[in-house]
């Protein structure tokens, strides 16, 4: 799978892009409009969804356009001089129409957050759900990549005790198997413990 995901909804749109230690993320949306970079080992585990509606300021102003509307409409059909129950029609299927449209609109989105350092959130629609929730797979793959590449190895100048507690914190998160944990500790215990004679 690709190490990139952009999501666009609506006038939003999300970039995502994992590097080798980080997520580059990317937001424009109506909430943050901003760039910045998230280290792969300040990701927890943690996921949450939320509902996201659109806020007053965008109520405010569907509310006025359907009020506008209809007085046009209504200054129209006076200087025509219409029908006034073909007047009501009019005016009543255009509120309808209006009102559809504005539940589309508003009915909002759901985001799906993960908690770390930073802020790092999905738009998540039904229609991208399947790519974001793989794209947060390959994220946590990535990450026990880094944490193995960057951990699991032996280090001739950290302490025994502080090697030893990488390895159990390893294997409890894991990272590492059982089989993998059994073979380092093994291969930690030799390298210290070997006393070569002159």
């Amino acid at each position: 799978m690709e190490n990139k995901l952009e999501i666009k909804f609506k006038n939003q749109k999300q970039l995502f892009e994992i590097l080798e230690d980080e997520i580059n993320v990317d937001l424009n949306t109506e909430k943050h409009k901003i760039q910045y970079n998230i280290p792969l080992e300040e990701i927890q585990k943690t996921q949450y969804i939320n509902k996201n509606k659109p806020g007053k300021t965008t109520l405010i102003l569907f509310a006025s356009l359907l009020i506008n509307v209809n007085f046009i409409l209504l200054a129209i059909f006076d200087f025509y001089k219409f029908n006034p129950d073909l007047v009501q029609y009019i005016l009543f299927t255009t509120c309808l129409l209006f009102l559809g449209i504005i539940k589309k609109f508003l009915d909002g989105h759901n985001e799906k957050h993960i908690d770390s350092s930073k802020l790092l959130y999905f738009i998540y629609t039904k229609n991208n759900a399947v790519e974001v929730d793989k794209f947060i797979q390959l994220i946590y793959q990535k990450q026990i990549e880094f944490f193995r590449k960057k951990y699991f190895k032996i280090d001739p100048v950290l302490p025994y005790n502080v090697q030893y507690e990488r390895y159990i914190w390893l294997y409890s998160n894991k990272y590492i198997n059982e089989n993998e944990y059994e073979i380092i500790k093994e291969d930690l215990d030799k390298f210290f413990n070997f006393n070569p004679t002159v």
